[in-house]
């Protein structure tokens, strides 16, 4: 049946694209008007920037135009006046053909006959293939094929890719920046932060897939993720970048066959950092680009350590009993078991916390600084970027929590009262929350080299440093008053040295080398209290861990073009990592002692192979393998009882000897796809992608509440990924120069022997280490299917964007003990899955105009989210520590306005949750509510 079901929908885009291929073909539109600022320059760039400006193919014969420099264009033009004006001077006219492509020919002379072979006949002599390594020279002499200079939007990459992608332009990130960091990936579907309201790092969901390396954050090609502990509530996977000093970002969901994608299981998300090509202005040697912003709806400065937060009933133990309309005062005044009085209190919140300020009241700022400039052995590039941002307020209109004191029992002498808080947190509306504070400095230095001989080399150092609250789920849930801690810290460096050999007159080589480095360092400060709760006298008694977590890799790919039948692009390459986690220091507050923090080393080889076959000029395919070995040692040693299985006492003494926990693994996976392309701008793709993620080092060591199972062996998790999709990209689709821009995916993800924490069950050994409480185990299965749309429609003065996933099948398997059912949509006993399940649905959409010649833009987006997937009987997590976070359904509008007067000059304009929604984000790790309105000023300088 699952079978019949993914043929129906792979019939039925077969269907659309066929509908779609009956509707002729637009014709390029010469008489549309666009906004150019092409500087001089030689003329084979200057036809790119034109192409890319109007999204017009054109096809030149690359001998033509290589002497020739373009004088350029400025301002609004015609496509055909703008295209006149890059020609001045080149004796070169062009040609709008019957396939809606422009050609470029020399003017004839008087008498001259010009012969031009057309396109579709360029084909290599009598099919004999050409030799691998042939130069170009010598190639010419047997064809001489023209070039296409093809035009496209950066986030065109989106419905061009036989596979879902998403691209996240350093224009996105501007114009929806946020509150927090995460934010900027708000509305790309199937994504979602995990936990976005702390820290200021990133934990990057993609359809489910999350943590522990299932979805790596690459930052020019360097892993810096992180795992920090969370509390009982589980762990958060924490990646650290300005959006300052962001160039553009790429989402591949699935696994993918790159040297960098070793156990992606559930995608990975490339940032570029920002370079020289960014900051320098056309046709300038040097450039700088000042950026700053203002943001309200913040308290600016963060609260002193202490400060109460929030509804409070009383520590664990407490009955919730209290008293009114009491015989005598005394009666009610009677001391309860916990210390408290029996006395109704006026109010179960304090008085702190509510003092929000107006919209319009900025008290948080960022500011950032890139110079660049380029020189004739290559490019340098510095910046710097700065944050500090008070702790938020939450929203005004949803449910917020308020005190019910409608359970009461009329006794002889008094009332008996016992409140319940009802709503979605322990935060009121409109109230300050603490721990929401964040502060950063960013520097970035990048060096970009041209070496001799085709070669290239570019160096880069990026240093984070950050300050930050840490909201502590248990805290929220269970323990004591919420209160604002001492900030917690993070430093991540990244080491990056990127080597390119791409010889012109080679197709045997392109060869890649990346060597980088992260080390982070990080203190993480949780707390619980003592005291008397009731009377806010409880004490900051203690806080946790910082270590020291680094990573060093190498990657090597090469890349070989044949020139026989279908022209076949075959790459290969290899991957090493090495990971080193320890202990540093303990901080401040006291020892919490050695079974907390995690100690180890591990290593992972990847090795890949791919190649790209063209089997028709319309059909592709894409195959490829990967294999993976890993190794991992726990530093750590267990102490078993004289009663297990792993028992050895080699001195006699009657005393086991230490066991260190050690794991290793391998497997090989494949990947391919076939693409069929109708015509340019249909295209048709099914897709079958697995991938290996090995146990993770926070996996495969002890520490505080968690240890690997010691008589079973980790196995890696391994994903079997189905995917069956329709891209359009139709120019002219309505009028004659509007673009349209659809992806359509249907996807059936499976995981097996998924890797995540459990309860011990009643018939396995335990150990002797006192904070075990739960086990690191393989369980049967994880699945995900569903739907995903992607759709831009732009018709120059007004476009609009729609985006969704809907999930159709959500499951968790796992058998143990009490279970009543192995196979639930919402979670499992203890597991960190359980907030890590995405809503059944979540969509986006933007609406927006371009008004004066497009040097303004403005307009709005709503962001639609399903509530989270409850049990609807015999809830199985009820019976652990790590229950799934309800949060609603809701639904988000911002607003946005960008004015640009001219080209150095940005100001950006944003009122975030226009409707000052109060809502609990998705896979919020704890009962934390989102800001509310949220008003920023932003302006940029670029000279």
């Amino acid at each position: 049946m699952p079978r019949l079901s993914l043929m129906v929908r792979a019939c039925a885009l077969v269907a659309l694209a066929l509908f779609l291929n009956a509707i002729p073909a637009p014709a390029a539109n010469l008489a549309s008007f666009h906004s150019f600022s092409i500087a001089a320059q030689p003329l084979g760039g200057a036809l790119l920037q034109f192409s890319l400006a109007t999204g017009i193919d054109v096809l030149v014969d690359d001998r033509i135009v290589q002497d020739h420099q373009s004088p350029g264009v400025q301002g609004q033009w015609r496509s055909d006046q703008a295209l006149e004006q890059l020609l001045e001077g080149t004796g070169l006219q062009w040609h709008l053909n019957g396939n809606n492509l422009i050609t470029l020919t020399p003017h004839r002379a008087a008498g001259m006959e010009l012969s031009v072979t057309p396109l579709t006949e360029l084909q290599e002599p009598q099919g004999i293939p050409l030799p691998v390594g042939l130069r170009p020279t010598e190639r010419e002499q047997v064809v001489l094929a023209p070039v296409t200079v093809r035009g496209t939007r950066e986030d065109d990459a989106t419905f061009r890719a036989p596979a879902s992608v998403n691209i996240i332009t350093q224009r996105d990130i501007e114009r929806f920046r946020g509150t927090s960091v995460g934010d900027i990936f708000q509305g790309t579907p199937g994504v979602l932060i995990g936990e976005n309201r702390n820290s200021g790092g990133l934990d990057v969901n993609i359809r489910g897939m999350q943590g522990q390396g299932r979805v790596p954050v690459l930052i020019d090609g360097a892993r810096q993720e992180t795992t920090v502990y969370r509390g009982y509530a589980g762990v958060s996977s924490r990646s650290y970048v300005d959006p300052d000093l962001i160039g553009g970002i790429r989402i591949d969901k699935g696994p993918v066959m790159s040297a960098e994608g070793t156990g992606a299981t559930g995608g990975t998300v490339s940032m570029r950092t920002i370079e020289a090509g960014d900051i320098i202005k056309p046709g300038k040697e040097w450039s700088i680009r000042l950026r700053g912003s203002l943001m309200g709806n913040n308290s600016g400065s963060v609260p002193a350590a202490g400060t109460p937060a929030g509804y409070h009933l009383g520590a664990i133990g407490d009955d919730g009993v209290y008293r009114i309309d009491c015989a005598r005062p005394d009666i009610c005044e009677q001391q309860h078991l916990t210390g408290r009085s029996y006395a109704l209190p006026d109010s179960f919140a304090p008085a702190e916390g509510m003092d929000r300020p107006d919209l319009f009241s900025p008290k948080s700022h960022a500011g950032s600084i890139a110079l660049a400039r380029r020189f004739d052995w290559g490019s340098l590039l510095a910046a710097y970027a700065e944050r500090s941002q008070g702790n938020y307020y939450a929203g005004k209109h949803g449910p917020a929590p308020y005190m019910d004191l409608s359970d009461q029992r009329k006794l002889s002498f008094y009332t008996e009262v016992r409140p319940k808080r009802e709503g979605a947190s322990r935060f009121r509306a409109e109230e300050r929350i603490v721990n929401s504070n964040y502060a950063s400095e960013s520097l970035l230095l990048k060096g970009q080299f041209h070496l001799p001989a085709d070669q290239s080399l570019e160096l880069s150092y990026l240093r984070y440093d950050s300050t930050y609250g840490e909201l502590m789920p248990s805290q929220l849930m269970w323990f004591g008053t919420v209160r604002q801690t001492n900030s917690s810290t993070v430093l991540a460096e990244t080491y990056n040295a990127r080597y390119r050999w791409q010889p012109a007159e080679l197709d045997w080589a392109d060869i890649l080398v990346s060597l980088w480095q992260t080390d982070t360092r990080s203190q993480n400060i949780f707390y619980y209290l003592e005291g008397d709760f009731s009377n806010n006298s409880a004490t900051e008694m203690g806080s946790a861990s910082a270590e020291r977590y680094q990573r060093r890799g190498a990657d090597l790919s090469n890349t070989i073009h044949f020139w026989s039948y279908g022209q076949p692009v075959v790459a290969y390459g290899i991957s090493l990592q090495h990971e080193d986690l320890s202990p540093t220091r303990i901080s401040k507050g006291g020892q919490m002692g050695d079974d907390f923090s995690r100690d180890g080393l591990r290593e992972e080889l990847s090795a890949f192979t791919a190649v790209q076959w063209y089997m028709h000029p319309n059909v592709i395919l894409d195959a490829g393998m990967r294999y993976t070995r890993f190794s991992t040692e726990d530093r750590k040693a267990v102490e078993v009882s004289n009663t297990s299985s792993l028992c050895v006492d080699s001195s006699g003494d009657g005393t086991c000897d230490p066991v260190y926990y050690e794991s290793s693994s391998s497997g090989t996976t494949p990947i391919v796809s076939l693409t069929w392309e109708p015509r340019a701008d249909i295209q048709l793709y099914a897709r079958y992608a697995e991938a290996m993620r090995m146990p993770s080092l926070f996996e495969t060591t002890q520490g505080f509440s968690v240890n690997p199972n010691m008589d079973t062996e980790l196995k890696p998790e391994h994903a079997k990924n189905r995917e069956v999709g329709l891209n359009v990209m139709r120019e002219g689709m309505l009028t004659t120069n509007d673009t349209f821009r659809l992806k359509l995916a249907y996807f059936r993800n499976y995981t097996k022997d998924y890797l995540t924490r459990t309860s011990v069950n009643f018939w396995e050994e335990s150990s002797t280490n006192s904070m075990e409480f739960f086990r690191m185990r393989n369980i049967d299965s994880a699945s995900f299917h569903g739907v995903e749309l992607n759709m831009d429609y732009d018709l120059g003065w007004l476009f609009t964007e729609l985006a969704g996933t809907k999930y159709t099948h959500i499951e968790m398997c796992h058998h143990g003990s009490l279970r009543r059912y192995d196979c639930t949509d919402y979670g499992i006993s203890n597991s960190y899955i359980n907030n890590m399940i995405p809503p059944q649905w979540h969509a986006s959409a933007i609406l927006g105009v371009r008004l004066l010649s497009r040097k303004l833009e403005l307009g709005t987006r709503g962001t639609f989210m399903g509530q989270r997937t409850m049990a609807e009987f015999h809830d199985d997590t009820s019976n652990g520590f790590t229950q799934p976070i309800p949060w609603h359904e809701y639904t988000l509008w911002d607003l946005f306005v960008s004015y640009q007067p001219n080209d150095w000059l940005t100001l950006d304009f944003n009122i975030d949750n226009l409707t000052d929604e109060y809502y609990l984000d998705a896979l919020s790790l704890g009962l934390v509510p989102a800001p509310g309105r949220t008003a920023r000023l932003s302006m940029t300088l670029h000279f």
